[in-house]
Parts: structure tokens; C-alpha cells; sequence
């Protein structure tokens, strides 16, 4: 027996109506989100962090990996203001973007470049990121920001010039 969508939508309701109803992200969207992404991989090399917050909404969440919840723009802005970490570099793969006209998904793996304030090898973290992001009435913004971290390594390198404060968080 086959089971018909509309069957379909009456066995889940009304939020299933509601998700039928949502449009799908268009590619100015999509376009928009991707620029999003390479501003703040751009912000966090250099070590800009008002930047950074300035693509996040007030109720900005943070969830790094085996950590707590960092919730709000001021909350995440005196974390970020913690971090030792100078980050080098970041190479983002496997980007994808998802999403409706209301809210959208971006998930990507990244390798990250660094060095600390208190050793000067370069080391490299791998992971992925997870992003939520909600149109807003002037555009996109990052709602959420999440990551895992799948293992670390230390370069051959050491780092050219001198730290200074950045985020430790590899986003």
C-alpha cells in the first residue's frame, strides 16, 4: 500500500503543513550565508572578534565541545576576550547550506592553524562546525554556532610572528 504525501501531512499535522508551506533557501540566500561563512573564517584569522559578534544575533549560542553553553552576544564576547590562541589559518571542506526562508543550516569540516601564547609550534585541530542561522529583516544571522573537534597535531613549523588575542574557539 502506497501512503499518499497528503496522507502523509494529515498523520503529522499541522507543523508538517507548516513545513510544506516554508519555501526553500533561494541562491541569493545561499550566496548570502556562503559570504557570511568566509567573513567570519576572514574575522577570526585576524583576530577580530566585534566583528565576529556582528554576525550574530543578541541571543548569540555558543556550544564548544566539552564545554557549557556560552549564551548571548555579551556572554560569548568575554569568552572570546579569554582566548590565548593565535589562529593562523583555516581550511573549510565539505560545506553544506540548508535551510527554508526562515532558517538555514551550514555544516563544514574545517582544519584550523594555530599557535599559543605559551609555545610557538604551530598545531592543527580537525573538526566540523555546525550553524543555525535565522533571516532577520536587514539579512542573515548566526543564531548558534557548534563544533567538534576529532583530533589535534602538532606542525613542523613555528609561528612568524607574535601572538595576540584571538579565540580559542575553532569554529
Amino acid at each position: 500500500m502506497t501512503i499518499l504525501p497528503e496522507a502523509l501531512l494529515r498523520a503529522f499535522g499541522e507543523s508538517a503543513i507548516h513545513v510544506r508551506c516554508m519555501k526553500k533557501l533561494t541562491e541569493d540566500d545561499v550566496r548570502e550565508i556562503q559570504q557570511i561563512h568566509s567573513r567570519w573564517i576572514e574575522f577570526e584569522v585576524a583576530g577580530e572578534d566585534r566583528c565576529l559578534l556582528a554576525l550574530c544575533t543578541d541571543d548569540i549560542e555558543f556550544r564548544p565541545p566539552d564545554a557549557p553553553p556560552v549564551v548571548g552576544r555579551t556572554a560569548v564576547s568575554a569568552e572570546l576576550a579569554r582566548g590565548s590562541t593565535r589562529i593562523h589559518g583555516i581550511e573549510i571542506s565539505g560545506r553544506r547550506i540548508l535551510g527554508s526562508n526562515e532558517i538555514a543550516y551550514l555544516t563544514a569540516s574545517y582544519k584550523t592553524t594555530f599557535s599559543s601564547a605559551e609555545d610557538a609550534t604551530l598545531g592543527q585541530a580537525f573538526g566540523s562546525h555546525l550553524w543555525i542561522l535565522e533571516k532577520r529583516a536587514d539579512g542573515w544571522a548566526l543564531a548558534l554556532v557548534s563544533w567538534s573537534v576529532w583530533g589535534h597535531a602538532a606542525t613542523s613549523g613555528t609561528r612568524q610572528s607574535p601572538p595576540s588575542a584571538s579565540a580559542e574557539y575553532t569554529s
